[in-house]
């Protein structure tokens, strides 16, 4: 008797590690989530600076009486561009490593969420028989109290 109540304490302490085991993976997702919600604002704000430079491009440089002048507005302000390109580029890498790091544990979430949920159909079914046997232990035990009972009052 003891070692069924042992293996059922097994199960059910088993069965509690695995609802932790969900509960880790549920906070692991809401993170993954708000990662990505990050990484889309940070897209849009991308697409927008990206508007904002080919909108630059398109104006052409205030005029300027000197020629001398002109060529230098113009150049510094070709160089500003190709500076604020090289940056925007720069971010749309990160965002891209980020992007894929992201994925890649969104991936194996769903990996962890499918052999979690694989255990906890095995731990409920562990559950059920154990809750058969505990209640099969508990007609065993009223049998051999009663049996003990009766012939208890048989001496008497």
């Amino acid at each position: 008797m003891r070692s069924e109540l042992k293996k059922i304490k097994t199960i059910c302490d088993d069965h509690e590690t695995l609802c932790q085991s969900f509960a880790q993976w549920k906070k692991d997702v809401d993170e993954n989530d708000a990662q990505l919600r990050i990484l889309n604002a940070t897209a849009a704000s991308l697409r927008k600076r990206h508007r904002a430079i080919c909108e630059q491009i398109k104006k052409k440089p205030s005029t300027v009486h000197s020629e001398k002048k002109k060529v230098s507005v113009v150049s510094e302000e070709v160089d500003r561009l190709q500076r604020e390109i090289s940056f925007v580029e720069a971010e749309v890498d990160v965002w891209m490593k980020e992007l894929a790091e992201v994925n890649d544990a969104r991936t194996n979430l769903d990996i962890q969420f499918i052999q979690l949920r694989s255990k906890l159909q095995r731990s409920m079914t562990n559950v059920e028989v154990a809750n058969i046997d505990f209640d099969l232990l508990e007609k065993n035990h009223c049998a051999t109290w009663k049996n003990f009972l009766c012939k208890t009052e048989n001496f008497t």
